[in-house]
C-alpha cells in the first residue's frame, strides 16, 4: 500500500510538472508581448523621425534590413533591437509612405503582432490576443487599422 502512494505521488508531481512546461500561460505571454509591442512603438517613433528629420518619406523599398540599420544608428538602447531581431522572425514592408513591421513566432511561424506606424504610440495589430493562431502574412486591409 505504501509503495502506491508513493507511486500516485511520484505520477502527479511528474503530471504537475509537464503541464507547467508546455508553454507561457496567457498572463506570461500578455506581459511578453505587450512590452515587445511597447518597444516596435518605440522603434517606429525612432523611424518615422529619423525620416521626418530628413524631410523623406519611408522609402518605397523600405524593409527589414533598412528597418535594422535605422535602428543601429538611431536607438539608443541596441540591447532591445537585438531582443528582437533574434527573438522574433522580423517582415517588414513599405505601406503607402509609412511601413508595416511583423513579428511572427520563428520555431511555429505564427503571427504575433504588425505594427503599421501610423499611430507611433500603440501597436495596430495584436494577434496573439485572439486566442487563434494567424498566419504570418502581412495584413492586406491595413488601411483600416490606420483612420
Amino acid at each position: 500500500m505504501r509503495h502506491n502512494i508513493y507511486a500516485v505521488l511520484f505520477f502527479a508531481f511528474v503530471l504537475s510538472g509537464a503541464c507547467s512546461t508546455i508553454g507561457p500561460s496567457g498572463e506570461d505571454m500578455e506581459k511578453q508581448y505587450s512590452k515587445t509591442a511597447t518597444t516596435l512603438s518605440d522603434f517606429s517613433y525612432k523611424i518615422v523621425g529619423y525620416y521626418e528629420e530628413q524631410k523623406l518619406s519611408i522609402p518605397k523599398d523600405f524593409d527589414t534590413k533598412q528597418f535594422f540599420v535605422v535602428l543601429e544608428k538611431k536607438y539608443p538602447d541596441q540591447a532591445r533591437v537585438k531582443d528582437i531581431r533574434d527573438g522574433y522572425k522580423v517582415s517588414v514592408r513599405s505601406v503607402d509612405g509609412g511601413y508595416s513591421v511583423m513579428l511572427c513566432d520563428p520555431k511555429t511561424d505564427v503571427k504575433i503582432m504588425e505594427d503599421l506606424s501610423c499611430h507611433v504610440d500603440h501597436v495596430e495589430i495584436k494577434s496573439w490576443q485572439s486566442g487563434l493562431p494567424a498566419t504570418c502574412d502581412f495584413e492586406s486591409d491595413w488601411k483600416q487599422y490606420c483612420e
